[in-house]
């Protein structure tokens, strides 16, 4: 039984490596939305998904002239989804972020294990326990009261980033064992910047009151700008790194519990840029729906 014990208590190397990994990415992640929030003020959340991604892309490309990729192959169809719905997540996220406070909009993001789970229930099948259920319903319940009475555009925006990230993610491990994690970001990456650019020149020539998440023109930065702009893509390349290392190393659902501490981060930071402290209403709702997940985390 002492040994049992003691089995109990020692963690195996790579699923430490993978929660370092999984806090360092939290962290980064953090201080990327605290940038594209400072950035939001002189441009739209398109073109601040465009520069996220264009200067993350500069960076594992260097990373990839110094250490060459090799890839297994297999999966392109399942490494397309993942870029190009990766990248429509990260526009409403970053619409959420330039409407609303850093807490709510990344409270919103974090309701990606309760679709993840009713995915996995209506596409594959999988039974729900009780428990899930349950989780299910305390996920809602956060998500009401962190809506209010009101359900506009900015709360649609911030489920469908949360639904969206449920697909993504899913994906991301499927990989594992087909490409280099630097294929996975990269591939991300690239979509990032095509995508955006497209819906920038589209802007141009048209609007659309349904799709503002995802039609903004295109602003010449100036001045600080171009240091939000060269920190924020920094943060989130070596974010999105750390973030596909800490699924590599680690199960999912440990990853997964761990990367519920950027909410924390995120609120910090808010609360520095001048958000405010969230009100009872958003704790509730954020406390609500990070149960949910652990809860669901916890039931699988």
């Amino acid at each position: 039984m002492f040994h049992a014990t003691i089995a109990s208590m020692i963690v195996h190397p790579d699923t430490r490596r993978g929660i370092v990994y999984m806090l360092a990415a939290s962290f980064l992640f953090a201080l990327t939305i605290a940038f594209a929030k400072l950035l939001s003020s002189s441009m739209g959340s398109v073109e601040v998904t465009f520069w996220r991604n264009a200067v993350g892309l500069v960076l594992i490309a260097m990373l990839v002239l110094r250490h060459p990729i090799r890839n297994v192959g297999g999966r392109p169809l399942t490494l397309l989804f993942r870029g190009v719905i990766g990248t429509i997540a990260l526009l409403a996220f970053f619409y959420t972020v330039s409407a609303t406070t850093l807490s709510n909009a990344i409270v919103y993001s974090k309701t990606e294990p309760i679709f993840t789970a009713l995915l996995a229930f209506l596409l594959m099948g999988e039974k729900l326990s009780l428990r899930s259920v349950i989780a299910i319903f305390v996920g809602f319940g956060g998500v009401m009261l962190l809506g209010g009475a009101e359900f506009g555009y900015l709360h649609v925006m911030g489920l469908l980033t949360g639904f969206l990230s449920a697909l993504a993610y899913t994906s991301v491990r499927s990989l594992k064992s087909h490409y280099d994690e630097r294929t996975v970001v990269l591939s991300f990456m690239i979509f990032g910047v095509l995508i955006p650019a497209v819906l920038m020149a589209m802007a141009e020539y048209h609007t659309s009151e349904l799709f503002a998440f995802a039609l903004s023109p295109f602003v010449i930065p100036s001045g600080s700008d171009w240091l939000w702009i060269v920190l924020m893509g920094t943060a989130a390349a070596f974010g999105q790194i750390f973030m596909t290392r800490a699924y590599f190393y680690a199960k999912a659902g440990i990853v997964s519990t761990v990367s519920y501490s950027v909410v924390l981060f995120a609120t910090l930071f808010g609360i520095l840029l001048g958000d405010g402290l969230p009100t009872p209403a958003v704790i509730a709702g954020g406390a609500l729906i990070v149960l949910s997940g652990v809860m669901l985390l916890r039931a699988k």
